[in-house]
């Protein structure tokens, strides 16, 4: 795929928020507008996965991944 110059095709710096997040004291694990927590990408930004009912469900999804 090549280099677009079109602003559709940029991420924006919403989306890229993240990035690097594992070497934080907040660490990837951010609480929602909604009550639910959500989980960022430390690579490319953005949000990895979302919709958990607390804090230590995301912990345990994280976990479950780096056990693999």
């Amino acid at each position: 795929m090549g280099s677009f110059s079109s602003p559709f095709f940029r991420k924006s710096p919403l989306t890229q928020s993240g990035k690097g997040c594992a070497d934080t004291p907040e660490g990837c694990i951010r609480k929602g507008q909604k009550g639910t927590y959500y989980i960022l990408n430390n690579k490319k930004g953005g949000t990895w996965r979302e919709g958990f009912t607390s804090r230590s469900a995301a912990v345990d999804q994280i976990k479950a991944i780096h056990s693999n």
